[in-house]
C-alpha cells in the first residue's frame, strides 16, 4: 500500500508540473525588443476602525509576490509596477484592490459583509449573491465541513441547515444518514434530496465523499428554486462544487486528525454478583416461573444462575458452580479471579467469575484521516488535484470502514472565448459494519448481545478464547480465521465541460458527466465449530459473490445571458438535458463444497438445491428542457421565473410534467424612505416565491410497476406459467409538490447582526397511494393518484459578529425550524377520515371510542405513541384495591374477590394472576371499572416540533476555539430495548443496575415496580406501552468542539510554509437530555416485545488530534 501511494503522489506532482509547463506556452510572437518596466517598492500602512491591523495580507494580484503587516500596520513590498493591482484582505474583512501609482498607501480595511455578499449556487452555472437572492438556499459553511472527520459529509450536516433534518441512527463510520428537508413528501415523514456533484446527479447520495474534496454545499429549499430541477426536486436539492485551483495562487496543503472512538453504553449492565442475585431472587418468587428447577438442578448446567455443577468441564458455557471449597475451587479463587458469594434464596455459597461482554464484541477504534492536495493557476488555466485516506474502526470487534479518494479539477482557456473544464473524482471504499459471524445487524449486536449473562464463559483459564452461548449470541474473537467477508464500493465521477463566450454577457456551455457506481459482496464460511466443547463442526460452507453497476449519464447544453442597461440588470438560461441510468445485478451462491480451502463458487455442489443465481437488469432516462429568467431594477426590485418540462420513462402516458417557478424580492433598504433606519438596521429584503415539483415516490412504483409486474408460478406439465403478480396503470400521474412561501432578511448595524425568516407551505397533489380492491375481484388493489399532504413551517436563521477587534473575533451563528405534515387527502374506504391503520381508544367520554395514529385525514401521519397511564405503583396491601381488573394483555391480573368476579363476567378464560405490592396499576380511562385494550390514551408525539443548531467562533490571534451543537425540542421518547432487558422478557439474560431501584419489602419506595422474571408471561408491569417508561426527548447534542492554534507567520515562513495549524477536536461529546434512548430521536420500539432487537450503534465520542499546513 505505501509503494502504491508514493506512486500516486508522483504521478500526482508530474502532472501538476506538466499542467503548469502547458500553462506557461505561447503562441510564437516576432521577435522585438520589448520595454522592460522598472520594479519598484511599494509601502504603507493598512488599518481598520480600531487602529493599524496586524498580519494583513498585500499581494501582487495574479502573482504570489506578497507580505504581511507588521505589529503597526506597515508593509514593505518589493518587485512592484506602477499600474499592478494590490489585493489587501484580512480575516473578517472585506478584501480591497488597490492600483499602486508609485506613492505610499493608506488602505483602511472595512468589516465583512459576507452575508449578503455571499454567492450561492442555484445550479447550471447560476450563481446569484445573497442580497439578490429571491429564493431559500442555504449555504454549508466551510468548518461545518471542515473541522470533524467523517465517513459521509451528511453525518457534519446534523443541526447546520435550517429546515433539514439530519437524522443519525448509527455510529458506524459508514452508515449513511436520512437528510429529509420540510418534513419530506412521504407520509412517512421521508424524502431524499437530489444530490447533485459538479453537475452529475448522484442516486447515492452523499455516501463516500471526501469533504476534504468539497467547495462548495448548497441547499436549495423552496420550489422557486427548484423547479429548475423538476421532476426530482419535490424533496429539494443539494449542489456539491468540488474544490478547483485559485488564480495566482500555487500551493500545496496537508491536513491529518489522528484519534480514538469510544463506546458510550447506553446502560449500565448489572456485574456478576448483582445478576446472580437478582436472577435467582426472580426465578424463586415469581409465580408463573417455568425455570424454577434451574436453580439446583435440571437442565442448570446450561444455566446462566444454575448450580449443578462443581467443576469444569469442556462443554461449561457458564462460570457458575455450587461452591465446595474444593481444592481445584480454590485454585480458581487464588489464580484465576473466580469470587465466591451468598445464594440469596438458599444456604449455600456460589463460586462464579464474572465476564464483561463487551470486552470480546466491542474495541477502542481508532480513526485517522490524511489529505494531500496541490493547486494553483494563472489567467491561462487552474488545477486542484487532492489524495485522500480516511480509516475508521467501528465498535463491533473487528469492524471498520475504510475510503480511497482522489479527485482532479483542471480548467484551461483554449483561446480567449472558450474554457475547458474537467472533474474526476475517485472514491473507493471497503467496509465491514458488524462482527465476522454477526448476521443481524446493529440492532441485534447492541441489544440482546450486550445483555448476554456476566456469568458466561469466552475464555478459558489458560486465556485461550472459547464460543461462548451459541454461534449467535457468542464470542466474536471466537474463530475469526473462520469467516471472510469484502465489501467493496468503487465509484467514478467525470465531467467535461465546455464553456464558449460568444460576445459580452452571452455563454454556451455544454456538459458531459458520467459516474460509475460498482458494489461487490463476497462471503465464504470455512469449517467452524458450533458448541463450546467443540464437537459439533458447521461443514456448510457457504459462499457468496454478488455485484451491483450503476451506470448515470447526464448530458446538456445550456445557454446564459447577462446584461447590464443602466439602472436594469437582466439574466437568462436556457438549457436542454438528457439522462440516462442503467443498473445491473449478478449474484450467485453454493455450499457445500468438499473442501474448506477455496471459496471459489465452482467447487460448491452441483446437487440441486445447493447452487443459486440471479439477475436484474433496469433503465430508465428522462428528457428535459429547462430555463431560468431574472430582472433586477437597481438591485431593489427582483423577479425571476423558472421553469422545467420532463419527460420521464418510469410514466406511460403522462410521461411529461411541466414544473414552472416564480418569486420576487423586494429590498426595502435601497429606498430613500428607508435612510432614517439605515444606521440601526442597514438591510431589509421581503421575498416570496410559489413553485411546483414532480415527484416519483419509489415506496410506490419502482422502473416497470406501472408496466405491470410479472411472478413465476407452478410448473404444470413441464411447462412454466408466470402470472401478474400486480395491476398496471399506465395512467398514473405525476406527484405535485406546490410550494409557496414568504420571508424576510434584515440586517443590522452594517451587518453586523442578520436574520432571515420563511413560512412555507408545500402541498403534494395526487399523492400515489394503494386503492383497495374488493377480494372477490382477486387482487388487493392498485397504486393510482388519491391521495394529498401538506407540510407548513417556519424557520429562523440568525448570525452575529459579536466582536471583531484588531486580535479578538467572536462570530456565532444559530437557526430552528419547526415543520407540521398533515394527510389532507386519502383514496375513500367508507370509514371515518379514510383512516387507514391506527390505533382505537376510548376518547374518556364514556364508551366512546376513537383512532389515533396511522393515516387519518387532517392528521399528522405516524406521529403518536399510544399507550396506558400509569394510575399508581402498589407500595403495600394499603394500596390495593379490591375490584380492579385488567383484562387488556394477554395475561388477565386482578385483585379481590371483585376483581374476579369481574373477569368471570367479562368472559376471561385465560391466565390470570392477583395484584401484589410492587406491580403496577393503570387508569380506567372510560371509568367502567375494567380495563382493556381500549383504555389508552396518547402519551406524545415521536417527532420533535422544533429542530435547529448553535455554532459558535471565538479567536485571539492564532487560537481558535470552535463549538457546534444541535438540538431537538418538542417530542417523546421510548425505549422499548430497556423494557425488553429490565422486564427479564428473554428470562436467563442480564439487566441493567436501575433494578437496585425496583420495588422490594425492603425498598417499597423505588422508583421501579418488582423485577420478575419474564413480566410478558405474568402481570406486564414492565413490558406493556406505557407512560411510565416514556420520557421527554428534548436534547441538546454537543456535536463538534474545536480548539486549535495557528502558528505565526514569521515562524512558519522560516520552513518555506504559508500556514501551520495544528489542532484537538472532540467529535459525538453528548447529549443533555432527559431521554432515555442512546440516539433521542430515534426509536425503534414502543413496547418491551423486541425480542432482544431495538440495540442502537451509538454515536462513539471520538478524540482527534490535527495537523494542517499549506505550502
Amino acid at each position: 500500500m505505501t509503494k502504491q501511494f508514493k506512486s500516486v503522489s508522483l504521478m500526482l506532482c508530474l502532472l501538476a508540473m506538466s499542467t503548469g509547463s502547458a500553462m506557461a506556452t505561447t503562441s510564437a510572437a516576432p521577435i522585438s525588443a520589448p520595454v522592460v518596466q522598472q520594479s519598484e517598492t511599494a509601502t504603507g500602512t493598512v488599518v481598520d476602525a480600531m487602529g493599524p491591523v496586524i498580519g494583513a495580507s498585500v499581494v501582487v494580484k495574479g502573482t504570489t509576490n506578497g507580505v504581511i503587516t507588521d505589529f503597526d500596520g506597515n508593509f514593505t513590498l518589493s518587485n512592484v509596477k506602477k499600474g499592478d493591482i494590490l489585493e489587501i484582505s484580512f480575516v473578517g474583512y472585506t478584501t480591497q484592490e488597490i492600483k499602486w501609482d508609485g506613492t505610499p498607501l493608506n488602505v483602511t480595511l472595512k468589516e465583512d459583509t459576507q452575508q449578503l455578499e455571499e454567492v450561492v449556487v442555484l445550479g447550471y452555472g447560476v450563481k446569484q449573491k445573497r442580497g439578490k437572492l429571491t429564493n431559500s438556499v442555504s449555504k454549508v459553511s466551510e468548518e461545518t465541513l471542515a473541522v470533524g472527520s467523517y465517513g459521509d459529509p451528511a453525518q457534519a450536516l446534523v443541526g447546520a441547515v435550517s429546515g433539514v433534518k439530519v437524522k443519525q441512527t448509527s455510529g458506524f463510520a459508514g452508515s449513511t444518514p436520512s437528510i429529509t428537508l420540510r418534513g419530506g413528501t412521504s407520509y412517512d415523514g421521508t424524502g431524499s434530496p437530489l444530490v447533485i456533484v459538479d453537475g452529475q446527479i448522484r442516486t447515492d447520495g452523499l455516501s463516500d465523499l471526501n469533504s476534504n474534496d468539497i467547495e462548495s454545499m448548497d441547499i436549495l429549499k423552496d420550489a422557486g428554486a427548484t423547479a429548475i430541477y423538476g421532476a426530482r426536486a419535490a424533496n429539494g436539492v443539494i449542489l456539491v462544487t468540488t474544490k478547483s485551483g485559485k488564480q495566482g495562487k500555487a500551493q500545496i496543503n496537508f491536513n491529518m486528525k489522528v484519534g480514538s472512538q469510544h463506546y458510550v453504553a447506553p446502560y449500565e449492565m448489572m456485574d456478576a454478583e448483582g445478576y446472580i442475585y437478582w436472577l435467582r431472587k426472580a426465578y424463586d418468587e415469581t409465580d408463573w416461573c417455568t425455570m424454577k428447577g434451574n436453580l439446583f438442578g435440571g437442565l442448570n448446567s446450561a444455566s446462566p444462575i444454575g448450580l449443578k455443577s462443581t467443576e469444569l468441564a469442556s462443554n461449561s458455557i457458564y462460570n457458575i458452580m455450587k461452591y465446595t471449597g474444593s481444592s481445584d475451587q480454590q485454585n480458581l479463587i487464588n489464580n484465576h479471579g473466580w469470587a465466591v458469594m451468598d445464594d440469596p434464596i438458599s444456604d449455600d455459597q456460589i463460586l462464579y467469575k464474572g465476564t464483561d461482554v463487551t470486552d470480546y464484541n466491542l474495541q477502542t477504534a481508532m480513526s485517522q484521516e490524511y489529505n494531500l492536495n496541490f493547486s494553483g493557476g494563472n489567467d491561462r488555466g487552474k488545477y486542484y488535484a487532492g489524495l485522500g485516506y480516511y480509516d475508521a474502526e467501528g465498535l463491533g470487534y473487528g469492524t471498520y470502514y475504510t475510503r480511497y479518494s482522489f479527485a482532479f479539477n483542471g480548467s484551461y482557456k483554449i483561446s480567449d472565448w472558450l474554457e475547458s473544464t474537467s472533474v474526476f473524482n475517485y472514491n473507493r471504499a471497503n467496509w465491514l459494519s458488524e462482527p465476522l459471524r454477526s448476521l443481524r445487524g446493529d440492532s441485534y449486536m447492541f441489544g440482546r448481545l450486550v445483555t448476554t449473562p456476566p456469568t458466561t464463559r469466552m475464555e478459558d483459564e489458560e486465556g485461550n478464547m472459547l464460543l461462548g452461548i451459541s454461534t449467535a449470541d457468542a464470542n466474536f474473537r471466537y474463530q475469526t480465521d473462520k469467516f471472510y467477508r469484502d465489501n467493496e464500493s468503487t465509484k467514478f465521477n467525470m465531467t467535461q465541460t465546455l464553456e464558449a463566450t460568444l460576445f459580452k454577457g452571452f455563454k454556451v456551455k455544454g456538459t458531459m458527466a458520467w459516474s460509475y457506481s460498482d458494489l461487490l459482496y463476497e462471503g465464504f464460511d470455512k469449517d467452524y465449530y458450533q458448541n463450546q466443547a467443540e464437537t459439533s463442526v458447521n461443514k456448510t460452507r457457504t459462499t457468496k459473490s454478488t455485484f451491483k453497476r450503476t451506470f448515470n449519464q447526464t448530458y446538456n447544453v445550456v445557454a446564459m445571458y447577462d446584461g447590464q442597461f443602466g439602472d436594469h440588470a437582466v439574466s437568462a438560461m436556457a438549457g436542454v438535458e438528457y439522462w440516462d441510468k442503467k443498473y445491473r445485478y449478478l449474484g450467485a451462491d453454493g455450499k457445500e463444497a468438499p473442501t474448506d480451502d477455496f471459496m471459489d463458487l465452482e467447487y460448491t455442489s452441483k446437487l440441486e438445491g445447493k447452487r443459486g443465481i440471479d439477475s436484474e437488469h433496469t433503465q430508465e432516462r428522462i428528457l428535459s428542457y429547462f430555463g431560468r429568467a431574472q430582472y433586477d431594477y437597481k438591485g431593489r426590485y427582483i423577479f425571476a421565473f423558472t421553469f422545467r418540462e420532463d419527460g420521464y420513462s418510469r410514466l406511460i402516458n403522462n410521461r411529461w410534467g411541466f414544473f414552472p417557478g416564480v418569486s420576487a424580492g423586494w429590498v426595502a433598504s435601497e429606498e430613500k424612505f428607508y435612510e432614517p433606519l439605515s444606521d440601526v438596521m442597514n438591510y431589509a429584503k421581503v421575498r416570496a416565491s410559489y413553485g411546483v415539483n414532480g415527484s416519483i415516490d419509489g415506496k410506490y412504483i419502482d422502473i416497470y410497476t406501472l408496466h405491470g409486474k410479472y411472478g413465476r408460478s407452478t410448473t404444470y406439465n413441464t411447462n412454466v406459467g408466470y402470472t401478474l403478480a400486480t395491476l398496471p396503470n399506465p395512467n398514473l400521474r405525476w406527484e405535485k409538490t406546490r410550494t409557496a412561501e414568504v420571508g424576510f432578511d434584515l440586517g443590522f448595524l452594517k451587518n453586523k447582526y442578520t436574520i432571515g425568516v420563511t413560512y412555507y407551505n408545500r402541498v403534494t397533489q395526487d399523492k400515489y397511494a394503494s386503492l383497495t380492491f374488493p377480494s372477490t375481484t382477486g387482487w388487493t388493489g392498485v397504486t393510482n393518484n388519491n391521495g394529498e399532504f401538506r407540510n407548513r413551517g417556519i424557520e429562523i436563521d440568525v448570525n452575529a459578529n459579536l466582536l471583531n477587534t484588531k486580535d479578538f473575533t467572536w462570530t456565532l451563528s444559530g437557526n430552528i425550524s419547526y415543520n407540521k405534515n398533515t394527510v389532507l387527502k386519502l383514496p375513500y374506504n367508507g370509514v371515518e377520515n379514510n383512516r387507514q391503520g391506527g390505533t382505537q381508544i376510548y376518547t374518556g367520554n364514556g364508551n366512546e371510542k376513537y383512532y389515533v395514529g396511522g393515516l387519518q385525514e387532517g392528521m399528522t401521519p405516524y406521529n403518536v405513541l399510544v399507550g396506558f397511564l400509569t394510575d399508581k405503583m402498589v407500595r403495600s396491601t394499603g394500596d390495593l384495591v379490591d375490584g380492579y381488573a385488567d383484562v387488556s394483555q394477554s395475561v388477565a391480573v386482578f385483585y379481590g374477590e371483585k376483581g374476579r368476579q369481574k373477569l368471570q363476567d367479562a368472559g376471561w378464560n385465560g391466565n390470570a394472576y392477583e395484584l401484589a405490592p410492587g406491580d403496577l396499576m393503570f387508569k380506567d380511562i372510560n371509568g367502567d371499572g375494567l380495563i382493556d385494550k381500549y383504555d389508552q390514551t396518547v402519551i406524545g408525539t415521536t417527532t420533535p416540533k422544533w429542530n435547529g443548531g448553535l455554532s459558535t467562533t471565538l479567536k485571539y490571534k492564532g487560537l481558535s476555539l470552535y463549538l457546534r451543537t444541535d438540538f431537538g425540542l418538542g417530542f417523546t421518547t421510548y425505549d422499548g430495548l430497556r423494557q425488553w432487558i429490565d422486564g427479564c422478557a428473554q428470562g436467563a439474560y442480564n439487566m441493567t443496575t436501575r433494578v437496585w431501584d425496583t420495588w422490594t419489602e425492603d425498598n417499597p419506595n423505588a422508583t421501579y415496580p418488582k423485577f420478575v422474571w419474564a413480566d410478558f408471561l405474568g402481570k406486564n408491569s414492565w413490558n406493556r406501552t406505557s407512560d411510565f417508561f416514556a420520557t421527554k426527548g428534548n436534547y441538546l447534542a454537543f456535536r463538534e468542539v474545536q480548539l486549535s492554534y495557528t502558528l505565526p507567520k514569521e515562524w512558519v515562513n522560516k520552513f518555506r510554509c504559508q500556514n501551520l495549524t495544528l489542532s484537538v477536536t472532540g467529535q459525538n461529546l453528548g447529549y443533555w437530555t432527559s431521554s432515555a434512548t442512546p440516539i433521542p430521536d430515534y426509536q425503534q420500539y414502543s413496547s418491551g416485545t423486541t425480542s432482544g432487537y431495538g440495540g442502537t450503534n451509538p454515536l462513539p465520542v471520538t478524540v482527534l488530534f490535527g495537523l494542517n499546513v499549506t505550502f
